[in-house]
């Protein structure tokens, strides 16, 4: 072997053609170009010989290479050799000999290994070529795919950059002329550009509200203790506690050991997935006044259950089992008092009479044909959008044999078991000990720390961060917006709405409905609840309808969401997995549009019951 150097341009011209690189990234290219040496071989000689160490990838200008097995097997013609070094191999698994004189291009290991964090598709494309080589056949190129939708996705994001850029100086232009106050059209105008980036998905969802927070703190709009309450607020312990706990159920198996159990208690069929699904969230709601951390807790389960190998990815059950896991974290959160965070605030508007009888069950009493036809309902959706083929039937005796082969519970797993354990009556039981629940959760957290089964690799992989960092970041808009006194100078304009319901609990409900969902549009969930509960308020007072009622039909139609980026709980799931493993998604946004009707109906279901409670 002799050096000799090929001219660059060569070089890079073979690897760019190379199909293993197919797609890569240009950085990856220069990082590939600048490891490559260049030998010079005779013919005859051999390059790289089995069960030496794969040290590098070799590649030819032509088809100049001749492989062998370990017996010395023809294996034919290669213009490429030593994917081991990429699949993750010690040694080759071929010989190479230069069937003529020329130069050879090589690329260490550790340039490949550098490239791989970068390209993680390329593992699967070396093991591929592996096969293809002893099987005798070659691995296909990877075809260019030409996307028809780029130009669409162009044109969209020109329009969604254009709005999120015009937008805000109309607004500025608009206060100006119209004499707004000032912090209040600087709010609107960030507002404006947030909400722009989510309708047109510019970026990702946690990038806007992190924009708005960062545009805020740049123009002085409130105290940085306002802006930024969300990262100084218990709330930040409790989501990292509900992700670290759900990532040790599934890291000590606890959460596959539970499904085994589940499935050997309920029939093994879809509709009982989905139940079991449904009713382990529903069990969490009155405790954990969170969705998105009931929605943490469960998607382990979740995971495990999509891991069946008859579930094949994108196909009507897992989307059934998506839909399920979603319904059990969210239905149930306008109906009991604990279930959700904007409840206990509209419970503090109303009067103090109200307050003693809605503090207890009654709330749930009041709230039980709105729960029973979103139940109800979401069984039927289920059924008209996800029902398939019936899944193949494990059978007791094989789930029995499942269940015997995990053996007893193990050391870890019983920590997990106790960490949940403790976890869920700590929640149950605040009114009793009053000990706050993201407090429980921190010291469930720092116990799973200190007993060393969270790594610093697993503390990073456990916790959604991005979702953290969204969910903080919104709790800081609101709070800056309940600053700035946005929401009271909004109530006139509710008020003179109110003229028009004339006394009818019909058009108390449809107005609700409107408002609700203009502010949605802009706000999240919680936020948007409770400032749709100020403005409505007057309604209550128009119509003689009882104030709780308007303070539920606001919590019940906040949950409505008709575009991804107004629900949290969605951008939660739709991130659990990797998108290649992700649900039907427009057959899941159908779905979750009928729940809206669903929701409606649930309301207009209630009304005689209201009236029979004499709430309306």
């Amino acid at each position: 072997m002799q050096e000799k150097v090929l001219p660059s341009a060569g070089i890079l011209d073979r690897i760019r053609a190379e199909p293993l690189f197919a797609s890569f990234a240009l950085q990856s290219f220069s990082k590939l170009f600048d490891g490559a040496q260049t030998h010079y071989f005779n013919a005859g000689e051999t390059i790289a010989k089995a069960a030496t160490p794969a040290d590098g990838l070799w590649l030819s200008l032509g088809e100049h290479l001749a492989l062998s097995d370990y017996q010395g097997g023809d294996l034919g013609l290669a213009s490429v050799m030593g994917e081991e070094a990429i699949a993750g191999h010690a040694s080759y698994m071929r010989t190479a000999v230069a069937t003529s004189d020329g130069a050879q291009i090589r690329i260490p290991r550790q340039t490949l290994q550098d490239v791989l964090a970068e390209e993680p598709a390329l593992t699967k494309r070396a093991h591929n070529a592996l096969l293809g080589s002893f099987g005798g056949s070659v691995a296909p190129a990877t075809a260019k795919i030409i996307d028809n939708t780029n130009q669409k996705a162009f044109q969209k994001h020109f329009l969604g950059w254009a709005a999120a850029l015009i937008s805000p100086i109309l607004v500025l232009l608009m206060g100006s002329v119209m004499s707004w106050d000032l912090p209040n059209t600087i709010f609107i105008s960030i507002l404006c550009a947030t909400v722009c980036m989510w309708v047109f998905s510019l970026v990702d969802e946690f990038v806007p509200p992190l924009f708005a927070v960062a545009a805020m703190l740049l123009v002085d709009l409130a105290p940085t203790s306002v802006v930024l309450s969300g990262f100084a607020s218990s709330g930040l312990i409790l989501f990292v506690a509900v992700y670290v706990l759900g990532g040790v159920m599934v890291a000590t198996g606890l959460s596959y050991r539970l499904i085994v159990l589940l499935r050997t208690i309920l029939p093994d069929t879809a509709f009982w997935h989905g139940f079991s699904l449904v009713i382990s969230g529903y069990a969490l709601s009155p405790s954990m006044p969170s969705a998105n951390a009931r929605l943490a807790l469960l998607l382990p389960f979740y995971r495990v259950y999509c891991s069946n190998p008859n579930i094949k990815v994108g196909s009507r059950a897992h989307t059934r089992l998506a839909a399920a896991v979603f319904c059990g974290s969210m239905n149930m959160s306008p109906m009991f008092l604990t279930s959700k965070s904007a409840n206990l605030i509209i419970l503090a508007m109303l009067s103090t009479q109200l307050q003693d009888e809605f503090q207890g069950m009654f709330w749930f009493v009041a709230a039980l044909v709105c729960a029973a036809v979103m139940t109800v309902g979401h069984f039927v959706l289920e059924q008209i959008f996800f029902a398939g083929p019936p899944l193949p039937v494990a059978g007791n005796e094989k789930l029995r044999l499942q269940a015997s082969l995990l053996g007893p519970l193990r050391t870890d797993e019983w920590f997990a078991l106790s960490a949940l354990a403790l976890f869920i009556f700590g929640a149950l039981t605040t009114s009793w000990h009053h000990v706050a629940l993201p407090w429980i959760g921190g010291f469930i957290l720092v116990a799973l720390l200190l007993y060393g089964l969270v790594s610093k690799k697993n503390f990073q992989q456990y916790v959604d961060w991005p979702m953290v960092f969204f969910l903080l970041s919104l709790q800081g808009i609101t709070s800056t917006m309940d600053y700035l006194h946005i929401v009271d100078q909004l109530k006139p304009l509710v008020r003179a709405a109110a003229a028009i319901v004339n006394e009818e609990f019909w058009r108390v409900v449809l107005v609700e409905l409107v408002v609700v969902s203009i502010v949605r549009l802009a706000l999240p969930i919680t936020a948007g609840a409770v400032v749709s509960v100020i403005l409505l308020l007057p309604l209550a007072e128009a119509t003689g309808v009882n104030p709780w009622v308007v303070g539920f039909i606001a919590a019940m139609f906040s949950d409505m969401w008709f575009m991804p980026y107004q629900s949290s709980n969605y951008a939660q799931l739709r991130g659990a997995q990797p998108k290649a493993e992700m649900f039907d998604e427009p057959l899941f946004l159908r779905y979750n549009l009928a729940t809206c009707a669903v929701r409606l109906l649930a309301v207009f279901a209630s009304i005689p019951y209201w009236q029979y409670l004499g709430l309306a």
